[in-house]
């Protein structure tokens, strides 16, 4: 099989405005937000003149030509971007067509890093031509997990983990905070996986109610007795004195016994300050249930008692652990969900497509110049998703850094 060529050229029926937008630094996915069409259909109007039959297609023109005007292109060079780009400049990049650039150009890097940054990649399937272009079955990022040796643990992970299953099986109280997407539910099926395993002996009461913000002293009471497989009366006091004396013959009987709760940072400050109540209960020394929170950043800031000073007789009894972003392990978190589907990174990505992904995922939010590292797992997924299908729709062999910049 012949070596493929390492300089692409533009000509033909891509449009000029393809070639105006590289040179002002106008990503298709701002165009797809200004006139409101999929990125696959505007990527199929720049790069082949093909049109949708239901989209207005002046509506489309207009509000381009706006935004490019909003964007600083000139009025001769708008009026000829509906035209046929006729020019054979040869743009090579490790072998590959993914920008051209002028040699000063419009926007200067500290907006062009604000407008990579601007949000993160949206949720997408992985598109019937992008499984046929890199040879999969299956989709990598969907039912990934399925056991054990499926859930990626680098050491932060792992920690995380180890505290979950300490807590259940010795005691303590602690609450694992994460990002939307950092993977909190998947060591939460971890850990209980793990106890089906291993440690039968715990008991893990699992409070089945939806809105959390609803969930009460008498909701985790009930919780409680239900996965003891125990009744009381209905007063709280029945209740309350029934469960320590069933979690008391079940201590002696050799079981530990813990309380997860997800969706934590709905709970409301009453609810919480009873589960100090709750991991009080006692046997002589021993401590009958222990307590693992579950929930997004905000609560942490629940448990903060200059917050919420109501709350420091909980906080100061409740340990804070928070799972970090991938960070350095991109690489081996990425190996591991091809190696599911037999395909290698290799198959999939350019060297340098790597750190452009931990660019794409530092997010500055709002007006600070810090960036906020966003590459959790479900994110990561996200992004490689939307590489891959656009690589695709651009044509190109492999992920590089300059496609995951456009995304």
């Amino acid at each position: 099989m012949a070596a493929p060529s390492t300089v692409t050229h533009i000509a033909g029926s891509t449009l000029r405005l393809k070639r105006l937008m590289f040179n002002l630094g106008i990503s298709q996915k701002a165009l797809h937000r200004v006139v409101g069409i999929p990125t696959s259909t505007l990527c199929e109007i720049i790069n082949h003149n093909n049109w949708p039959t239901n989209h207005d297609h002046k509506a489309i023109r207009r509000m381009t030509e706006e935004y490019l005007v909003e964007c600083g292109a000139q009025s001769a060079e708008i009026k000829r971007i509906w035209e046929f780009d006729e020019e054979d400049t040869p743009v090579t990049y490790h072998g590959h067509l993914v920008r051209m650039r002028k040699a000063n150009p419009v926007i200067d890097s500290s907006q062009k890093t604000n407008f990579i940054n601007e949000e993160l990649p949206e949720n997408a399937m992985l598109s019937q031509k992008a499984k046929q272009h890199f040879k999969l079955f299956n989709d990598p990022f969907i039912e990934d997990v399925t056991c054990p040796e499926d859930v990626f643990m680098s050491a932060d992970q792992q920690y995380v983990r180890s505290a979950m299953y300490q807590t259940a099986k010795r005691g303590g109280f602690i609450a694992v905070i994460g990002e939307s997407g950092a993977g909190k539910t998947t060591l939460r099926r971890d850990l209980l996986d793990r106890i089906h395993r291993e440690d039968p002996n715990i008991r893990v009461v699992f409070p089945r109610i939806i809105d959390k913000a609803r969930i009460n002293a008498s909701t985790i009471c009930d919780a409680i007795l239900a996965d003891l497989q125990v009744t009381a009366g209905q007063s709280l006091e029945a209740k309350a004195r029934r469960i320590e004396e069933a979690l008391a013959e079940s201590s002696r009987a050799g079981n530990a016994h813990v309380i997860m709760i997800e969706e934590a940072h709905d709970i409301p400050i009453k609810t919480l300050k009873f589960m100090k109540r709750f991991w009080e209960l006692e046997d002589g020394f021993k401590k009958l249930i222990s307590i693992i929170l579950v929930g997004q950043p905000e609560l942490k800031n629940t448990l903060n008692e200059h917050i919420h000073p109501e709350i420091r007789e909980v906080s100061r009894r409740c340990e804070i652990i928070e799972l970090q972003p991938l960070n350095g392990n991109l690489e081996k978190y990425l190996e591991l969900k091809f190696k599911r589907v037999n395909r290698s990174l290799d198959d999939i990505f350019e060297k340098d497509a790597f750190d452009a992904i931990r660019a794409r995922l530092s997010v500055h939010r709002g007006n600070s110049r810090v960036p906020v590292n966003m590459m959790y797992p479900l994110i990561v997924n996200n992004c490689v998703t939307a590489a891959m299908n656009s690589c695709v729709e651009l044509g190109l062999a492999k992920i590089n850094a300059e496609l995951v910049r456009e995304l």
